[in-house]
Order: C-alpha cells, then structure tokens, then sequence
C-alpha cells in the first residue's frame, strides 16, 4: 500500500477580512482597535514590528475570550455571533504569515498553523449558529451580513484542514492526521452556514479532494490498526474510483485482521470485479483450497453466476473453482467458454481455458486412464494380429492426447497475442504444447524466449 495521497494545495484567500470587519457591528471595540494597532506595526515591514503586532493580537484575544464569556452567562446571542467572527477574522491574521511561509516551501510553525485553523473555522461556525438562535423570546434577529462573511468565510476556507492532515502526518502524528482529514471530510456536512443544496454542491465539486481524504483516513487508520475506522473509511472511498486497488488492500487486510472470513471473501471478489485483477481471485482460491471448502466455494460461484450471468467476471470466477478446486475439468471449460462468449478478448479466461485443457490431458494420463500413455507397458511383438490390436489402441491414445493440446493451442496462442510482454505467463505452457504436438522449432523458440525473460530479472 501506498502513502498518503496529497493533492490540495494551501488555502491562500485570507484577505478582505479587514473590510468584513466594517460591513457589520464591531463585537469588540477594544479587541477592534488593538488589531488595528497591530496592522500599522505590520505596515513597519520590521521584525520589531512584528513582534509588536503578534502581542497586539494576542491581547486582542484575550478581550474577546472574557467578553464572549460574559456574552454566554448573558444569552446574547447576536453579540457572541459578532465575537466569534471577530475572533475568527483575528485568527485569519495571526495565520496568513504561516501560510506565506508554507506557500514559499519555508519552514513555519505547523502546530500553530493547525490551532489557528481551529479557531478560524470554530469561529465562523459559531457566529453563524449564534446568528440563527432564537433570543429569550424565541425570536431569531440575524444579521444578513453576518450570515453572508460567515458562509464566504467557510467555502474560502475548505482545503485547510486537509492541509493539517497531511502536516501532523509530517509530523508522525497520524492520530493528529486522522482528525483533521476528518474534519475536511465532515466540514460541508456540519457547518450551519451551509444548506443541504449548497454542502451537496461542495461535495460534487471537489469530489476527488474528498475521496482522497476518504482514502487517507483509511491508510492511517490502518496503520493504527484502528481496523473498523479503516473498514468503514475504505467503504466510503470505494464510492468513487480511486485508489481503489489499495483501498481493496487496506479492506481486505483489516478483514483478515478481525478475522472476519465471510467478509474477506465476499471483499476478494467484490476486489476482483471492481480491479479486474485476479491475484485477489487467487488469494480466495487458495483459501478454499487449503481449507478444503468445496461447499463454500460452490455456493460463491452458483450466486455470483445467479446474481450476474451476464458478467464475465462470475463465469470466470466458477470456472476457475471447478477447474483448481474441483478439478472438474469440463465443467471449468463450459464455464470460460461462457466468459469467452461475453468477452472473446478476456485473457484470463483464454489462459485458464487452455489451462484446462492441459490439466485436464495431464491428470488422465497419471492416473492409469490409458493401457500404454503414461505407463511402462510397451507393445509385444513387431507384427501380426496381436501387435496390430495394440498398435490401434496405442495410436488411439496418442490421438487423444494430441487432440488436448491441438485444443489447447488456439486459446494460449491468442493469450499470447494479447499480452506479448507476458513471456513467463505464456511461454511455459505454449512449449509444452509445440512439444507435445511435434512442432519442435516452436518449442525451443519458446525456451529461448523464457530464458531471455528469466535472464532480463
């Protein structure tokens, strides 16, 4: 599995918070005309001067925490709706020189980064919950300019908790990591300044943002053996199309962790239809086999093949049961044919058919199916009736054979075409069969070909 994926770049927009600040009543003037101090300290371009503004800002701080204190024990709820945005815009400022520095690849303060986020975004959901709460009376007075910095506020602000994320990952702090992509994710669905329509609008918009954080809560998770968080981010991601190959790892892996064998098979398959790749197939294969369950495996193919007949996939996936599993060879090849005639180009499917054909050929000859294939008898005599008789019955057997691997040629060499880059794959199976039918040129062809590959590794 890989690591966390990181797309969104940071969130620059944090100006045009000092013209918010005049479009509605002030909260605070005393925290108002400190900030304003601290701009003209900024305004100095020093480094004094900077540190002159931070502490003006911090002081700030401190007055409208006591006042929104003192707004709480009152009820006032239109004063603590224009505290908290004020508090929020406060925070905007105190952050911009971190963003600045991080946009320029310069290091910076990523916990305070992180903690100002909070407060900013904490901010702007709280004057606009307080902006729509009903007085003492039951009344709702809000303000429309309120509800309008509050919301713009927000939808600028929407990648930065991403970029939390993927710092406290930096940091080695995946609990940390965790939370704040968790937050990106739920952030449209929580905030008040948003209606149903709009937090849908958001989503659709910037759905592959949010699937990548989907996909990293998962991988985090994971790594903290938080199995069932993993299980249930991994399930979101899998809504869309990303990543879906390791997403499949990290669900399936956590299955086998919980120990949850129904819903680790049902994964592998789920895994093998959505990839299209069979080593998840294989993976499920081997299980049954190791553990001898037919029955089970019998039930899987019989609802796969129930529930989709027109999906080749399903076919395949019984074929390959009856053809490991069962070793019910005819069966296996009844079941690719099946496949083959949805997808006549479907590699796996031709493979395995030659496959069958092969096993299949192979395992009657050991196991006493033929008088002279296969075994150490030999024809007596040089002529007469009785040499002519097993002379038939002889020649019949190699027909036979023959006619295996004359079936098998067409589905390998077809394989073959299709996936020419794939010598280990083919190249074994196509010398045995070039071998088996006389075409001795072909047969070293294929030899040379494999050790070309063998020696390219």
């Amino acid at each position: 599995m890989k690591r966390l994926v990181f797309l969104i770049a940071l969130a620059l927009g944090l100006a045009g918070s000092a013209t918010a600040q005049e479009a509605y009543n002030i909260g605070s003037y005393k925290a108002n005309d400190l900030c304003r101090k601290a701009a003209k300290q900024l305004d100095l371009h020093t480094a004094e001067g900077v540190d002159a503004a931070n502490s003006l800002y911090h002081q700030a701080d401190s007055i409208l925490s006591l006042d929104i204190a003192k707004a709480a024990t009152k009820k006032d709820n239109g004063k603590l709706a224009k505290l908290y945005i004020q508090r929020a815009e406060l925070f905007e400022k105190l952050l911009s020189p971190q963003v600045s520095l991080a946009s320029q690849g310069v290091p910076f303060d990523t916990l305070k980064f992180c903690t100002y986020v909070d407060t900013i975004i904490t901010g702007y959901n709280k004057a606009s919950a307080f902006n729509t709460t009903p007085n003492a009376k039951g009344k709702v007075k809000s303000d429309p300019l309120i509800a309008m910095h509050t919301k713009l506020g927000i939808l600028a602000r929407l990648t930065l908790y991403y970029n939390c994320g993927a710092f406290q990952d930096a940091m080695g702090n995946k609990q940390g990591s965790i939370d704040y992509f968790q937050k990106f994710v739920d952030l449209p669905r929580v905030t008040p300044v948003l209606t149903s329509t709009e937090r849908d609008s958001v989503y659709k918009a910037n759905a592959q943002a949010y699937g990548l954080a989907r996909f990293n809560l998962a991988l985090q998770n994971y790594y903290l053996k938080n199995w069932d968080a993993a299980l249930k981010s991994a399930d979101e991601a899998l809504k869309d199309t990303m990543n879906i190959n390791d997403l499949f790892l990290i669900k399936i892996n956590a299955l086998g962790e919980k120990k949850d064998s129904v819903a680790w098979q049902h994964a592998l398959v789920e895994a093998a239809q959505r990839t299209g790749k069979i080593s998840f197939l294989q993976n499920l294969i081997v299980y049954y086999m190791q553990n001898n369950k037919i029955a089970d495996a019998d039930a899987l193919a019989s609802k796969l093949t129930t529930e989709r007949p027109d999906d080749k996939m399903a076919w395949y996936i019984k074929g390959a049961i009856e053809l490991n599993i069962k070793r019910n060879y005819e069966g296996a090849r009844a079941d690719f044919q099946k496949a083959l005639d949805i997808d006549p180009d479907y590699s796996e499917a031709l493979y395995n058919m030659g496959t069958a054909y092969i096993n299949d050929i192979y395992e009657q000859r050991t196991s006493g199916k033929f008088k002279y294939i296969g075994t150490n008898r030999r024809i007596t005599g040089k002529a007469g009736a009785e040499y002519n008789k097993q002379k038939a019955i002889y020649d019949k057997e190699v027909a036979t054979v023959k006619s295996y691997y004359e079936k098998a040629l067409p589905y390998l060499e077809k394989f073959r075409q299709l996936n020419p880059t794939d010598v280990k794959r083919w190249a074994p199976s196509l010398q045995m069969v070039y071998e088996a039918l006389g075409q001795k040129d072909k047969a070293k062809e294929m030899d040379t070909l494999l050790e070309e590959a063998n020696a390219n590794n």
